[in-house]
């Protein structure tokens, strides 16, 4: 005798009766009356052929019919539970049903039995519980995939805290090292020069992390400003030449193919997408090895260009098996990269993110041992005739600028009188000393409204130009020069302001101009940056000046 027992057919009315009854408390599911004795059913639902691909004669016939559609092992455990049922509570039993032609092809089925009248038949119940099996299934991938972003952001932030932990004491050991060696000035530049090494290291951590962030929250708009791909691929040469010659690689920047130079799209974010490249691809090859960077133009398309960005390099390489890993945040290939070469593991989420925001996409090819090849696919606008003839424009006005002023005209702070809008205390002596001792004045305006006063309360010409930091009390940068360009005074719209801000994104630089600013420079300041943004902003006011 099997689980359902024999075929005998008869009581067939008074277990319909019996059924429904019983069924009126079960709902629509799928169920059957069994007798207690021999297991013969006694009913049916006629549904029973719609879910199970089996009609209900042929149950009638011979239920072990089922069997045959129940694997093995599934049956073996259901035999052994029915076995040790208590014959009080109801018992449950799932399987795996693979059912024949005209249903659902496998199905996760429930099985309930219980005595009904006073253990004279069994009401077995069954539900289709396929889909609740898939939804729990999907509910624990879920919880997997966020227990292991979970596990990932912990392992991420202890990477991260030793990470920062690392360059600060690195930075308080090379200053109290620096107190020591006072009087040996060699030891003591030295010791200086590591802080500030430092010092840029930890900053480009904080970078990544607040880059990311902005990433993953949508806070991150491209800029669409027109550009010359030639000057572009130039500056990415000039940017790692010297690292790469430092190390013994060979570093080189191709252009292939490229008729459409003029290009709208934005240009910083493209910088940060090849410059992650070719670090990576720097980092991870070895004395003797080379790093080749292509830019090719692949196609046009209706008012767009697509192109493409290469970088090949003759390092490690990896398994290609990780490569879907590396785009993701708080990951690297292993634990030996983050202690051997540094970084955040962060540069190519970043860069990732970056691609899929352009519309682009990125292919990898990569081997151990062999190197890797990272290209990223770009669509860009074309530049219409307007913005080539305007990028013309600024590129003549720069170099007649320049060339007026004799061809070794660089920017000097010597002899220079700024006026520094700057609320904090630290920040202001920082900035006033280190001009002070390139031969400059400095007057200080501690916000904004005091900035606006100051301005207009001086002579014409008091200034060569003024920085402007941007949060500040009473009235912010931004106010403070709108309110400088709106002044009725013959040099409010000449004076050059640069605005010095900890924040560099495209949102704040293009704030910055709209307000009439003629820089942006982030925090901690590079003077040969403010040096470089001061010249083109005096260039370009020369210039204008003699039209």
């Amino acid at each position: 005798m099997g689980l359902f027992g024999s075929h005998e057919k008869r009581d067939a009315d008074r277990g319909r009766r019996l059924f429904e009854e019983a069924l009126a408390q079960q709902g629509p599911n799928v169920a059957l009356v069994l007798r207690a004795s021999d297991c013969f059913p006694l009913y049916i639902t006629p549904n029973f052929e719609r879910v199970f691909g089996v009609s209900p004669e042929r149950i009638s016939d011979d239920i072990e019919t089922l069997y045959r559609f129940i694997p093995d092992s599934d049956r073996v455990r259901m035999q052994r539970q029915v076995r040790e049922w208590d014959h009080v509570t109801p018992l449950n039993l799932l399987c795996t049903y693979h059912a024949p032609h005209g249903a659902k092809p496998q199905l996760s089925i429930r099985f309930t039995i219980s005595l009904i009248q006073d253990g004279a038949q069994y009401l077995v119940s069954a539900v289709d519980v396929t889909a609740e099996n898939e939804r729990i299934a999907k509910v624990e991938a879920e919880r997997d995939r966020a227990v292991e972003t979970a596990n990932a952001r912990t392992d991420y932030m202890n990477q991260m805290s030793h990470e920062i932990r690392t360059p600060l004491n690195g930075i308080e050991g090379m200053i109290s090292l620096a107190r020591e060696h006072h009087a040996d000035e060699p030891r003591l530049m030295d010791d200086l020069s590591r802080a500030s090494q430092l010092s840029a290291y930890l900053l480009s951590l904080i970078n990544d992390m607040l880059d990311m962030s902005r990433l993953n929250s949508g806070r991150v708009r491209l800029d669409a400003a027109p550009f010359d791909i030639r000057l572009f691929a130039d500056e990415i040469e000039r940017m790692f030449t010297l690292q790469a010659a430092d190390k013994g690689l060979a570093y080189s920047v191709n252009l292939e193919d490229c008729e459409n130079v003029f290009v709208v799209g934005d240009r910083m974010r493209l910088s940060q997408i090849v410059i992650n490249f070719i670090s990576n691809a720097v980092k991870f090859t070895e004395q003797g090895g080379s790093v080749t960077v292509t830019l090719r133009e692949m196609y046009q398309t209706d008012g767009g260009v697509s192109y493409m960005l290469r970088v090949r390099d003759t390092g490690k390489g990896m398994d290609p098996r990780y490569v879907s890993k590396i785009f993701k945040p708080f990951e690297q290939e292993d634990r030996t990269i983050a202690r051997r070469y540094g970084g955040t593991g962060l540069g190519m989420a970043i860069t990732s993110a970056l691609v899929d925001l352009m519309g682009g996409e990125i292919v990898v090819d990569t081997e151990p041992g062999r190197g890797s090849t990272f290209s990223a696919y770009i669509p860009l606008r074309l530049a219409t005739p307007e913005q080539v003839e305007e990028l013309k424009i600024k590129e003549q006005t720069l170099e007649t600028a320049s060339d007026s002023m004799g061809s070794s005209f660089t920017y000097q702070f010597e002899g220079k009188r700024f006026l520094l809008a700057e609320d904090n205390e630290i920040n202001a002596m920082i900035v006033i000393e280190l001009l002070a001792r390139r031969g400059a004045a400095v007057d200080r305006a501690e916000n904004g409204q005091a900035v606006v006063e100051r301005f207009r309360s001086m002579p014409v010409g008091t200034y060569d130009a003024i920085l402007m930091d941007i949060q500040m009390p009473v009235l912010n940068g931004w106010e403070a020069a709108e309110r400088i360009r709106g002044l009725d005074r013959e040099d409010a719209g000449a004076i050059p302001i640069i605005a010095l801000s900890a924040n560099d994104y495209t949102e704040d630089v293009e704030r910055s101009r709209s307000v009439g600013m003629n820089g942006h420079v982030g925090k901690p300041i590079d003077l040969n940056v403010l040096k470089a943004q001061l010249a083109a902003a005096t260039a370009e006011a020369a210039y204008r000046g003699n039209e």
